[in-house]
């Protein structure tokens, strides 16, 4: 009998030393990460690194961005600034004859962490082009707009007026020859000087949307994202 507990005492204290350092072990290993959300409305800046241009891009091409500020819950932060931001355009469409403006609409909908990709809804609510000093809103429905081309439209309704004058004057002497009073001739060279500056209008095309790397995306949160807390509240790092 005392030849068994004699045996058994060199496991029994190897199985001791086992349990003590492994507590201390597991004492060390890391604390789940707190979480913050990101609530619905929230705003932030992105710069654009990809070229877009209503006049060549597609709808569901790729659109890369990265944060220009880091995003802040409550005073803790959980997006640094350089976070990447993944998205797509979801609507696009060129400008075309009659003063129709082209369009687009992008949302963003994952960001890049480092323990890896998470899910977001984001819209871009506005465009800032500082190259061109120029600020494209979206509507209600995340759609900005090309605007209208109003140089080019003066431009065509002058050759269309320069032609519509023409003729009317020819419309006059035909309208004469024929007979037509004066009043009638007259009308008959308005009506032709009108015609060449509606067809004037009708010839031009709206703006066409193109934005470079480096242009800012304004863009708001759709829905809420939750994410670890890189940085707490009274923490420098």
């Amino acid at each position: 009998m005392s030849h068994t507990i004699t045996s058994r005492t060199p496991a029994v204290a190897l199985l001791i030393g086992c349990l003590c350092t492994a507590i201390p072990a597991r004492a060390n290993y890391p604390q789940p990460l707190r979480e913050a959300t990101i609530q619905t409305e929230t705003k932030a800046r992105l710069t654009l690194q990809s070229p877009i241009s209503s006049k060549i891009s597609e709808a569901e091409d790729i659109v890369t961005a990265t944060l220009r500020e880091p995003i802040y819950v409550e005073g803790e932060m959980v997006l640094p600034r350089g976070t990447e931001f993944h998205g797509r355009i979801t609507k696009i469409a060129p400008a075309k004859r009659g003063q129709r403006s082209s369009h687009m609409s992008i949302n963003f909908e994952r960001i890049v962490t480092p323990s890896g990709a998470v899910p977001i809804s984001a819209q871009v609510t506005a465009i800032d082009d500082w190259d061109k000093d120029e600020t494209i809103k979206a509507d209600g429905k995340g759609r900005m707009k090309g605007g209208h081309r109003g140089e080019k439209t003066i431009d065509n309704m002058r050759k269309g007026s320069s032609l519509g004058l023409s003729g009317a004057f020819i419309g006059v002497l035909l309208g004469g020859a024929a007979g037509a009073s004066g009043r009638q001739a007259l009308g008959i060279g308005g009506a032709g000087l009108a015609a060449g500056m509606i067809g004037g209008i009708l010839l031009t095309k709206g703006s066409e949307i193109r934005v470079d790397p480096g242009s800012i995306l304004r863009i708001k949160f759709l829905k809420a994202a939750t994410l670890p807390v890189i940085q707490q509240s009274g923490t420098v790092r």
